[in-house]
């Protein structure tokens, strides 16, 4: 076999961090990666990635994912103003929402998220607070503390918990090492394996072959995490940058895509609705923009808090999300003596939603993480006692403690076709309607019902594309008198 290479692909680094090697098989004649050959350590962080909440991902990449128009969503939540949410803490569990993995994700080798959003908790310092039998923390930044109203400020980071052997994560630390191919199917190592994955590459000269090896630190994670993201052929694009030629025509996606989607789950999907009111552009058949209220609000922007593998889940992305669905439909394939534990597995194709991140309206049923509650031996006056600490619901004003509402309070929101969301006034349809050049004979409006299946075709075409209504909704709209 050929030489070995050392390609480190990203800018030098200031300051020493942990590191991961990848070792990959390079058909140099060809100009691709045939395969590579990763530790359980890479692949632990690998794995990893479904964990994070898509809110969490946008976050990382700067608003720069490339994913259809999530990166408008977040921008429009960042830009909302505090008096339109329930509590000042709700933007904040969107805009950087917990990963309900997050206690095994710290022992990672390298933890992407881990600096950018450490685990914490925040708690009320006053003494007649703390000083109760039950009292409150949140893991939630500018959290509202329930005895006396005032924002809870003091924070504290958690004690890293020994949950796991040898800080194994999701797969077993046993030697054995990972096949990954070009897209990112991933395999045990085997002889047989291998030698189809050489034999289906068309390889007649193993010594034709040469071995590199990628190392990866932080960022160079976060530009793997992009790419897995955007397409095909990723180990190849990292080693041949040069081939990557990037396209600046924009992407338009099949509505035919999604009608099939929402015509072959309707069925299933018998529950409550919610309305929607569409300002159809009838001379080009696209949805221009849309008015509806907090509740449907709260539907779209608790996407943010959806983890990456219970998105994949939920909806058919073969097509789309570049190679993050061979990712998930291999971990759903490797056998259950791979990983720590079935909670291991089920962490990655089923990853829970952050404490409190549900809300009593929610149509997607992800699952939610519980709350935690801590017991300890406190010193009262009267002497030792024993008292528990519950986490609170971050969304939750000093009153109704026992409800569980949305993000925002009420109010209506307009949003764009290309998901873009102010809160409805006066001027917003005419600022729209002028800023395209429209007339008012051009435009239809049409009231609509919202039930789970157009909001999972929300979910899938924000992914995906950058007209979401018109590819959602439009369709559907057309058939409503």
């Amino acid at each position: 076999m050929g030489s070995s290479k050392l390609v480190d692909w990203s800018p030098g680094k200031a300051r020493e961090e942990e590191r991961l090697s990848l070792n990959v098989w390079v058909d140099n004649a060809k100009k691709r990666v045939v395969l590579a050959e990763a530790s359980s350590d890479f692949i632990n962080v690998l794995f990893s990635f479904l964990t994070l909440p898509l809110g969490t991902i946008i976050k990382l990449l700067s608003k720069n994912s490339g994913l259809g128009s999530i990166d408008n969503l977040y921008d429009s939540i960042e830009k909302l103003d505090d008096q339109y949410w329930q509590t000042k803490a709700c933007s904040n569990m969107l805009l950087s929402p917990r990963n309900a993995a997050e206690k095994y994700c710290e022992h990672l080798k390298l933890n992407v998220d881990g600096d950018n959003n450490p685990r914490e908790f925040y708690y009320c310092k006053m003494e007649r607070c703390i000083s109760h039998s039950k009292y409150y923390f949140s893991s939630v930044r500018d959290t509202i503390c329930h005895y006396c109203g005032e924002v809870m400020d003091e924070v504290e980071l958690w004690e890293k918990v020994e949950i796991i052997e040898n800080d194994e994560v999701f797969v077993k630390k046993n030697n054995v090492k990972y096949i990954i191919t070009d897209d990112f199917h991933v395999k045990p190592y085997s002889m047989s394996y291998y030698y189809d994955m050489l034999k289906d590459s068309g390889v007649e000269d193993l010594y034709l072959m040469e071995v590199r090896t990628i190392e990866f630190g932080r960022e160079e994670l976060l530009n793997l995490l992009k790419k897995l993201l955007e397409g095909k052929e990723v180990l190849t694009k990292i080693c041949f940058p040069d081939l990557c030629i990037r396209s600046t025509t924009p992407i338009y996606y099949d509505e035919m895509e999604i009608k099939i989607f929402e015509r072959e789950d309707n069925a299933q999907f018998e529950t409550s609705t919610l309305q929607i009111t569409l300002f159809l552009n009838i001379t080009n058949n696209n949805v221009v923009c849309a008015e509806l209220k907090e509740d449907l609000a709260n539907q779209l922007f608790s996407f943010l808090t959806f983890p990456l593998g219970s998105v994949l889940g939920l909806i058919d992305f073969s097509n789309f999300l570049g190679c993050m669905p061979n990712l998930y439909n291999s971990i759903q394939e490797l056998k259950i003596d791979c990983f720590t534990s079935e909670e291991a597995k089920s962490m990655l194709i089923s990853p829970q939603l952050p404490p409190f991140s549900g809300y009593n309206k929610q149509m997607l049923n992800i699952q939610e993480h519980p709350p935690y509650v801590v017991n300890r031996i406190n010193i009262f006056k009267e002497g030792l006692g024993e008292s528990y600490s519950s986490e609170i619901d971050p969304k939750l004003p000093m009153t109704d403690i026992d409800s569980n509402d949305g993000f925002v309070g009420t109010q209506s929101f307009v949003v764009t076709d290309d998901f873009h969301f102010t809160p409805m006034s006066s001027l917003s349809f005419t600022q729209i309607k002028e800023m395209l050049g429209l007339r008012i004979d051009h435009l239809e409006k049409r009231k609509m019902s919202i039930g789970k299946a157009q909001v999972l075709n929300l979910l899938r075409a924000m992914l995906v594309s950058k007209t979401v209504l018109s590819d959602a909704l439009f369709h559907c709209a057309k058939q409503v008198k």
